[in-house]
């Protein structure tokens, strides 16, 4: 995660060799352990991650600094927030811990005010967001109008996405800036995980989970462009969370998000594959996905709004500057990779990682984020936000992880583990209601 996160850190996402070889390393690592770690890490392990995450989240705002004076204060706020995140891994005080979270997250918390334009920025992720979910609030079709681009060769475009990002940022519109909605988004992920560590690791993981996400360089900059894939990611999460004891609020929280960007869809496909119930679950966040987008689809016309969604991201051309294998092949022979080897890399790895063993909720986005990673670093184009879900789902998987004796082996759905007391039932994940 580390290395990952410094490759994104290392010039914004976009392309640098270095930066490719550190997430291509990391992405190594997640494949030579398909399973997970086989028990915790130490706290030495953990205190390097997070301090190391933290000094990369100081690179991600601070690459070309104004000044010797700009970059020596942005490196000290840096090691102050790891140091802070140290404490929380190396502390057994609650209120040690407490102080250290607050000031590793303030510290982020910081970085994205610093750079913060209320109401502005120059992307066009944002721009299309914040002008069109003003129009639907307007009573008018955001598809309807065609808006400038940051994308290279594209002047004009209509809104790319699907229209639950449109209805997520309306809160956030409503005062101004529609990271507000995004900003609220990622909160509720690092409160999903951290709450997710604690039911299945106890208290000590829940606040080595807590601030490994405060100190990864993803959040400030995610809020900042406004990607919008931290909605979905944080249904997901949600929906992990919730689906036990409330599960037609966890499915439509799933539903609504999964009307906003496709990308992070693979973290599903294990538990899509494996186990009937999330099969169903996700089906039916699927169709009300679809009710959701059936309504703007009639408003632009069918046809309009499938090219505007679909087609147009199909018919890109490939990045130079993605931070992906693609990139870097044009680079070296002056042309791009050929098209059959995305899907022939990306369809080989789903394969091969479906037959895992053993089946647990841990393993599931372990392995949906390995797939992310190959179909990423394959892809014929991959950006920051790309390589935030493969992290994020790396820590979800972490945050699910039970005691061995609990995880080996559960052979369905073993998210809804009874509370007998019969420790074989409970570690086979039977029994349950």
């Amino acid at each position: 995660m580390v290395l990952i996160g410094f490759g994104c850190a290392r010039f914004y996402g976009l392309y640098r060799l270095s930066g490719l070889i550190a997430v291509g390393l990391g992405a190594c690592l997640l494949m030579l352990t398909p399973g997970g770690v086989k028990r915790g890490a130490s706290p030495v392990t953990w205190s390097v991650a997070v301090f190391l995450g933290a000094i990369t989240s100081g690179l991600v705002f601070h690459v070309h600094p104004q000044s010797a004076v700009a970059l020596v204060a942005g490196t000290a706020v840096a090691i102050m927030g790891g140091a802070a995140a140290v404490l929380v891994v190396a502390s057994d005080r609650t209120w040690l811990r407490v102080v250290g979270c607050l000031v590793a997250g303030s510290v982020s918390l910081a970085t994205l005010l610093e750079h913060l334009r209320w109401g502005r920025a120059s992307i066009d992720v944002f721009n299309f967001a914040q002008r069109l979910t003003l129009q639907l609030l307007h009573g008018k079709d955001p598809y309807a109008i065609a808006l400038p681009t940051t994308t290279p060769h594209v002047p004009l475009a209509h809104y790319t996405y699907w229209p639950g990002v449109l209805l997520l940022s309306v809160p956030g519109r409503l005062i101004g800036d529609i990271r507000v909605s995004n900003l609220l988004a990622a909160v509720a992920l690092i409160a999903a995980i951290t709450v997710l560590a604690k039911r299945h690791g106890g208290g000590e993981h829940a606040w080595r989970c807590l601030v490994l996400c405060l100190t990864l360089p993803f959040f400030p900059f995610m809020i900042l462009q406004a990607w919008a894939e931290v909605y979905l990611m944080a249904a997901i999460a949600l929906w992990i969370l919730l689906r036990d004891k409330h599960r037609t609020s966890s499915v439509a929280i799933l539903g609504v998000a999964m009307a906003t960007v496709p990308t992070p869809l693979p973290l599903l496909v294990f538990p899509f594959l494996w186990w009937r119930r999330a099969r169903v679950e996700i089906v039916a966040a699927a169709v009300l996905a679809v009710a959701i987008s059936l309504p703007f689809a009639v408003w632009a016309g069918p046809a309009n709004f499938v090219s505007y969604t679909l087609g147009f991201q199909a018919h890109l051309a490939p990045r130079v500057d993605g931070l992906d294998l693609d990139a870097a092949w044009i680079r070296l022979t002056g042309a791009w990779l050929p098209t059959w080897v995305w899907p022939a890399w990306t369809g080989t790895t789903l394969l091969l990682l479906s037959r895992a063993r053993p089946r647990s909720w841990t393993v599931a986005f372990y392995l949906g984020a390995v797939l992310l990673a190959v179909a990423f670093l394959f892809a014929k184009w991959a950006f920051f936000n790309y390589y935030f879900l493969v992290v994020m789902g790396v820590i979800l998987g972490g945050a699910l992880q039970r005691p061995s004796t609990v995880s080996a082996g559960a052979p369905e759905d073993p998210i809804r583990i009874s509370k007998s007391s019969d420790p074989v039932a409970v570690a086979a994940g039977v029994g349950g209601p």
